[in-house]
């Protein structure tokens, strides 16, 4: 495959539409969460000029009020903005291309494209993935002598929240331990483009930070997300330590594979660009699993140097076989020298064992799934382990004979190709997963739980009793009494809503939210109520060895469930003058 300059730009093109596509299909189908409709319920606000109080991430705050004023504010628009800087960062390997080396890059901007980490933030409102995408964009553009354009992502990055901190504290980390490894390693930081770079930061920090003078609360805002970092650090409610390492396992186990064998050809080879990669991603992950408000969204900084280091391994692999030459008299006699003759390059011996290798391990992994989801018959459980695992070994001892009897190079080189063709499919997989483009919904790990997954049933009920009664969708008042929940404000947000702690009758709200343990007497008699989920529990803590492992194969698991009860008013229902029971 010819990796020049013109065909480069292509394939990048096609990694980016990729990107893009996988990202913006069914955007807006999952209802968001209350994380996400915290920020989403602030940039609509600020849409509608209502009083805000600035979160610590005005750029998500103001960049969104922007797309809620120019489009209508749905579910799509309120990701949007995340999902655009996760497709760009499918273009970060382009600006690294003279360290990574043409082939490499490619392969990793098509492996960004679907990662499922890197995905599932890209489709979260508010998410981490804009402090990640604008900090690796102004790098790359700063070491391609792009100093305005460096500095203009630079200052968007000030406004991304405290995300930013956190990867910026990885990063030079890395530096500093890869300048006492590596003698010579340098950032170099010239004072003729860092005074540009820094004017055009200010300023993009000024203009964006205030929303062009509109929303000045926005500045004082990005400066508070650094003390969100601190605030982060002292709070104690985050998840278990072992959550975001069994993500990292799941998610990312191809990755994990290549970079460890990366990681190891340093004792053969110190290759300074592996050393950096290996501290950066040692940096990080500290950093995401060390302090007690973990999320597994934190692992974003990490999967960069992780699937960098993968990348690397994978190109490798991805050469052809090398041909077997020897050297002969010329078959006249009359030339002396010797002429060479190509023997074999192994090729199809090795695309032999490439396939072997994948049908091997489908059908182990079919046994496998039927292991996992067949619970009833202990007896066909017990065979499906044993095929599992024999196929395996099947495959250990094909690799040993072809060895041994026809190549080497050729059977680790068909194992490798074999293998990397697994590592893909698994890919695509988990990226399906993670971005919920399955036709059912899956539990992941990526979103902060709670998650609000049924609410939208409420929207469509409520909209059916304001047609029934007004003729139109949200056409009734409606009142939430004890209800803390930003997802609900969301959902209500065409609505004419107001909260209370305790309920009073004095407006005669038409529709009325109460939590599942607030069950008033008074309300029986001229309301009409039901219960409707309101938030989802995964119950990651409490699952068996069993209940793992159906997870792994179709992402569900028991829940708990939070409930709201809706009551409507008993005159807005046609029957409502019916005297008989």
């Amino acid at each position: 495959m010819d990796f020049n300059l013109k065909n480069d730009k292509l394939w990048f093109g096609l990694a980016f539409t990729l990107a893009l596509a996988v990202r913006l299909l069914r955007l807006g189908e999952i209802p968001l969460s209350d994380s996400e409709a915290a920020w989403a319920l602030q940039a609509l606000h600020l849409s509608r000029g209502l009083p805000l109080d600035f979160g610590p991430q005005p750029g998500y705050i103001n960049l969104t009020a922007l797309v809620f004023f120019v489009l209508q504010a749905s579910n799509f628009a309120a990701r949007l903005l995340p999902a655009l800087a996760g497709s760009a960062l499918v273009l970060a390997p382009a600006l690294f291309r003279d360290r990574l080396g043409g082939k490499a890059a490619i392969v990793l901007a098509f492996i960004l494209a679907f990662e499922p980490g890197l995905l599932a933030l890209s489709r979260m409102a508010g998410s981490p993935i804009l402090a990640i995408s604008l900090l690796i964009l102004a790098w790359g553009a700063w070491r391609n002598n792009s100093v305005r354009l460096a500095g203009f992502l630079a200052g968007l990055a000030l406004l991304a929240g405290s995300a930013l901190w956190f990867g910026l504290l990885g990063l030079l980390l890395a530096f500093a331990l890869a300048y006492f490894f590596v003698p010579g390693t340098s950032f170099p930081l010239e004072k003729e483009r860092l005074r540009p770079a820094l004017y055009f930061a200010g300023g993009t920090y000024l203009v964006f930070g205030s929303l062009f003078l509109l929303a000045p609360g926005g500045l004082g805002a990005g400066l508070a997300s650094l003390l969100d970092v601190f605030t982060r650090l002292s709070d104690w409610d985050g998840a278990p330590l072992w959550l975001p390492l069994s993500a990292l396992f799941l998610y990312q186990f191809p990755a994990l594979v290549l970079a460890l064998v990366s990681l190891a050809r340093l004792f053969k080879r110190r290759d300074p660009l592996v050393i950096f990669l290996g501290l950066w991603l040692t940096m990080s992950l500290l950093l995401a699993i060390l302090p007690p408000s973990r999320q597994v969204a934190d692992l974003g900084w990490a999967l960069l140097p992780l699937w960098t280091l993968a990348a690397l391994e994978a190109t490798r692999w991805l050469e052809p076989p090398e041909q077997v030459v020897e050297f002969h008299p010329s078959a006249d006699g009359k030339d002396a020298e010797l002429q060479p003759l190509v023997i074999s390059s192994g090729f199809w011996e090795t695309l032999g064992m490439a396939l072997l290798t994948v049908a091997l391990i489908v059908f182990s992994w079919l046994n496998f799934s039927s292991a996992a989801l067949v619970t009833f018959d202990p007896d066909a459980v017990r065979l499906r382990w044993i095929l599992a695992f024999g196929v395996l070994a099947l495959l250990a001892l094909s690799v040993f004979l072809v060895a041994f009897g026809w190549s080497a190079r050729a059977a680790l080189k068909g194992l490798a190709w074999g293998g990397l063709t697994i590592f893909a499919i698994n890919l695509l997989a988990m990226a399906t997963f993670a971005a919920q483009l399955r036709p059912l919904p899956g539990i992941e790990m990526w979103p902060a739980a709670p998650q609000s997954l049924a609410i939208g049933v409420i929207d469509s009920q409520a909209n059916e009793i304001s047609q029934m009664a007004r003729g139109s969708n949200a056409a009734l008042n409606v009142m939430l009494v004890g209800v803390d929940s930003p997802a609900l404000r969301w959902l209500l947000r065409d609505w004419r809503v107001t909260s209370a702690q305790a309920l009073s009758f004095d407006s005669s709200p038409e529709l009325i939210f109460t939590s599942e343990n607030n069950i008033l007497p008074e309300l029986e008699s001229a309301y009409r109520g039901a219960p409707f989920q309101l938030r989802n529990y995964p119950a990651w803590e409490q699952l068996t060895a069993s209940e793992w492992l159906s997870w792994i194969i179709n992402h569900d698991l028991p829940q708990g469930y939070e409930l709201t009860l809706l009551w409507a008013r008993s005159d807005l229902f046609p029957d409502s003058q019916n005297s008989l029971p």
